[in-house]
């Protein structure tokens, strides 16, 4: 419990980060009063919270389902130690994802990859980084959640590509509301 709150102050703690880096480029203007500054950094912290919350929610689900379709492979406690250790994953995951998916698509962008290229990488780096973060976090022993070898490939393999099938998905939704509005123009 403490370490969940230990958490949601260190979200806190980024948000308020943020808005003083945005504030020093210059990004955004400067509020009106302290109530709009103290409203956007709740904003920045609702958003970092709900982008946390939404990978903890796929990767216990996808761990029931591991559960589920493979036998036993993650063993736990109680609910309480798989949402903690889904959580702790989601942390470092969200964390370390933005840095890789920088690097990924400068690369991409530089050494001009096809597209299907590019999503082949991101894909095999998203899940390098949740492979790596779920041994961390169970080597650390900070909850009471074992999960065997193959266990551990085949979250990582199937979370990993839930989320690449996501940004797919988005990213042609994308395209096809831009090709409309083209058209209208």
């Amino acid at each position: 419990m403490y370490s969940i709150t230990i958490i949601i102050f260190l979200l806190l703690a980024l948000a308020v980060i943020a808005y003083s880096i945005l504030r020093k480029k210059q990004i955004i203007d400067e509020p009106p009063n302290r109530f709009a500054a103290s409203l956007f950094i709740f904003l920045l912290f609702f958003s970092l919270c709900f982008v946390i919350a939404v990978s903890t929610g796929v990767l216990y689900i996808v761990s029931l389902g591991v559960n589920f379709l493979f036998g036993e492979q993650i063993t736990y406690d109680s609910f309480f130690s798989l949402i903690s250790f889904s959580l702790f994953v989601s942390v470092i995951v969200v964390f370390w994802s933005p840095i890789l998916l920088f690097v990924g698509k400068g690369l991409a962008y530089l050494l001009k990859f096809p597209t299907w290229l590019t999503y082949a990488l991101e894909w095999i780096s998203s899940w390098i980084v949740l492979h790596f973060s779920i041994k961390y976090v169970l080597h650390i022993n900070l909850v009471n959640v074992s999960i065997g070898d193959y266990g551990i490939l085949i979250l990582s393999f199937f979370v990993s590509f839930i989320f690449i099938e996501i940004d797919l998905i988005y990213s042609r939704k994308k395209r096809e509301q831009s090709l409309d509005t083209s058209d209208l123009a």
